[in-house]
């Protein structure tokens, strides 16, 4: 595959691609922005080859004003690489095909291949954040532009702006392939460092500085990803304080890391499981109902129950609610819930009483 050099695929290698886009997509912005708008100015090119006002090549000069005004619109709704980027090459390639519609009134029209090296330039910049495929595959198809208009503009030398233009475009392959290499060190630095500060050193799950990618900006809301249906569950540890008067902080830790990899295997890949705190954990449960939601956290109490340590028998207590637009809402319902189960005896999950 493109990306063996990197071994990376799938779900990895859409993260490291919107990783990329996210630290350069000021460059990709500013650039289609600034790019468009001075493309405006080849008209004072086209004035001087013709020797007045070129007023035939007035509207394809000015013509990618109204992609352009799209472009801004459309993408400051979304963030999403693969649109920005694809809106991004597609707004470049408006802009060679406006100055091939202008080509198209110049009585000399020698001057083209000049102007498809700038396109050139132009499509360099815009590969830095672009994905490895994208950027080729955009970038490539300035070749198909240039000899599809030759079978109208008829250009006098064709041959060089092949002979001129393929090179760049395998020099900007080599380019992306180079800049990924280095983003690479750069994109597993952050992903290290976030994983530091965001997985419990000794239980492995993740620690409460997760909620803060989970939680939209100045809000008490989710972010969309986890969906409209959320649960939540607190559970706790049973008499934990007992086994560190007893057994030592040592046999404690034991017992932390040997209950939290029992809930880590019996909750779903894509719940969010979380030490909330000293014996105190939080899954997140996204896209989940009420009803399958109590079967997990009964399937994560009845697991604890039947694991052996090396310790003593282990059982915990659970708090069982419903995220309804505030996480801390849902969480201070559940850590209720998980009170009346340790008022009922202990080694239950109870449901939050407020939502039925």
């Amino acid at each position: 595959k493109v990306y063996y050099f990197l071994k990376l695929k799938g779900e990895e290698l859409k993260k490291f691609n919107q990783a990329k886009f996210d630290y350069y997509k000021k460059v990709n912005s500013f650039g289609a922005i600034i790019v468009a708008v001075t493309s405006i100015f080849y008209f004072i090119s086209d004035c001087q080859i013709v020797g007045a006002f070129s007023w035939n090549t007035l509207l394809p000069r000015t013509f990618i004003i109204l992609p352009l005004i799209l472009y801004i619109f459309i993408t400051k709704k979304t963030n999403n690489y693969k649109i920005v980027v694809s809106l991004t090459y597609l707004l470049a390639h408006g802009i060679m095909w406006c100055t091939i519609w202008a080509i198209v009134y110049l009585p000399d029209k020698s001057h083209a291949q000049e102007g498809f090296i700038i396109m050139h330039l132009m499509f360099v910049v815009f590969s830095f954040a672009a994905s490895f495929r994208l950027s080729v595959f955009f970038h490539s198809m300035i070749i198909f532009n240039i000899l599809s208009s030759h079978l109208f503009n008829h250009y006098e030398r064709v041959d060089i702006m092949l002979s001129l233009g393929i090179p760049c475009v395998m020099g900007t392959i080599v380019l992306q392939i180079v800049m990924s290499l280095a983003f690479k060190d750069h994109y597993n630095t952050k992903k290290e460092l976030m994983q530091m500060s965001t997985v419990d050193f000794l239980t492995k799950a993740y620690n409460r500085n997760i909620l803060n990618t989970l939680i939209e900006k100045d809000s008490y809301r989710f972010v969309s990803s986890l969906g409209e249906k959320v649960q939540l569950l607190l559970v706790d540890i049973d008499f934990f304080k007992v086994i560190n008067d007893v057994h030592g902080h040592a046999a404690g830790d034991l017992v932390l890391k040997s209950t939290a990899h029992t809930i880590k295997s019996n909750i779903r890949k894509d719940d969010i499981f979380i030490r909330y705190g000293g014996e105190e954990f939080l899954i997140i449960m996204p896209r989940t109902e009420r009803a399958e939601a109590k079967q997990i956290a009964e399937r994560v109490r009845v697991a604890v129950e039947n694991t052996e340590n090396e310790v003593q028998k282990i059982t915990i207590s659970g708090g069982l609610s419903s995220y309804q637009d505030n996480y801390k809402d849902a969480i201070e319902r559940a850590d209720l819930a998980l009170y009346r189960s340790k008022q009922e005896g202990r080694n239950k999950i109870s449901v939050e009483t407020s939502v039925t």
